[in-house]
């Protein structure tokens, strides 16, 4: 399906959402979401949506932008965002107006509200982000590339010698190959922990040096046509001691005993739980993974659904997530393993395919 077709679909889906709903208008003020509905890439702007009609509303510095990436679009200009926007909600004659609770600060709700009266602003949180969890066939492409460069540029990195090499200099190495392997950008400050460090859940790589008999943690991913990637290995700078054997092969087995319960209509809730009780009847209970179990990646590396302890939203065919249970022991170190998943009909499509075999480094 070509873009058009896309956009169309989509903006079709929130409609009857918002018709649902009973608004008469939509305001998208997320970045993400504005890309995923019309293709504008602009850092800053807003989408206003009727039943009818579809503007993005933008300063200056955007227009013309605009008017490139979103050709099936209105392209209206504001000076003043918040008197500008009141005008164009009373030209729709616009009376509930949602928006994103999410995205929106408090001080720009107020100032809505101050300059539009007469307008009910409904806050709706997640309200894109429900409609962005299904992936169509163009986004799971995106996101499969993003897997497999990311993948190609560890083994890359795997084949150096690491040892003696700050945390901070092997993730510039990292990124710098996913980007010769055709990625924009890593998606998100990647996390390369040793030693002790592997033990903090998001240990940003640092300027501590990497040593011999090590844990050495990389979580990792590429951002590929606006789409990302999100893997996690950890490997060993030397042979284990028993104790990092026994810790890793728990926490394999929690990974892969988590990937083979999920199923579409089973709650986030439970699949997180499960996966957490595999590593609470080990000897390692007190060190389990305080984290949830993994999340949704996408146009956003953490995004809808949630697998966590707070969660109530049930899998569906389509969403992409990650699964990725750890053991973290202050001052001693730990292991994670990571990989991205897709909710089909029958179970799940492992998207990742780096190995998860004990390997020395």
């Amino acid at each position: 399906m070509n873009q058009k077709g896309t956009t169309e679909n989509r903006l079709k889906t929130l409609r009857n959402k918002m018709a649902d709903e009973r608004i008469d208008c939509f305001l998208v003020s997320g970045r993400e979401n504005r890309y995923y509905l019309s293709g504008f890439t602009g850092d800053y702007g807003f989408l206003v949506i009727t039943d009818s009609r579809q503007i993005v509303f933008v300063d200056s510095r955007f227009v013309e932008q605009a008017k490139i990436e979103t050709p099936d679009w209105e392209v209206r200009q504001f000076l003043r965002f918040h008197q500008d926007l009141s005008s164009l909600l009373t030209e729709l004659k616009a009376k509930y107006v949602g928006f994103e609770s999410n995205r929106v600060s408090y001080e720009d709700f107020k100032e809505l509200e101050r300059n539009s009266p007469s307008i009910v602003f409904v806050p709706f949180r997640y309200f894109i982000e429900r409609i962005r969890a299904i992936k169509d066939e163009d986004e799971l492409k995106k996101i499969k590339d993003a897997v497999t460069i990311a993948e190609m540029a560890l083994s890359g990195i795997l084949g150096d010698e690491l040892e003696g090499k700050s945390e901070e200099a092997v993730a510039l190495d990292l990124e710098w190959k996913m980007r010769l392997n055709g990625a924009q950008k890593a998606g998100f400050d990647l996390i390369i922990a040793s030693g002790y460090r592997s033990a903090l859940p998001h240990g940003v790589a640092s300027q501590k040096t990497i040593n011999g008999g090590e844990a050495l943690l990389f979580d990792w991913g590429a951002f590929k046509d606006f789409y990302c990637s999100d893997i996690t290995r950890t490997f060993f700078t030397g042979s284990p001691t028993i104790k990092q054997r026994d810790v890793y092969l728990t926490v394999k087995e929690a990974l892969e005993e988590a990937i083979a319960y999920i199923t579409a209509g089973k709650s986030c809730f439970d699949v997180h739980k499960f996966a957490l009780s595999r590593i609470q009847d080990s000897p390692f209970k007190d060190f389990a993974f305080g984290h949830g179990l993994g999340h949704g990646v996408g146009l956003e590396v953490h995004e809808l659904p949630f697998l966590n302890a707070r969660s109530e939203d049930l899998l569906e065919p389509g969403m992409v997530l990650t699964v990725e249970p750890g053991i973290y022991i202050p001052g001693w170190g730990g292991v994670r393993l990571e990989d991205m998943v897709l909710i089909t009909e029958k179970g799940v499509e492992v998207l990742t395919s780096f190995p998860k075999e004990i390997s020395v480094i």
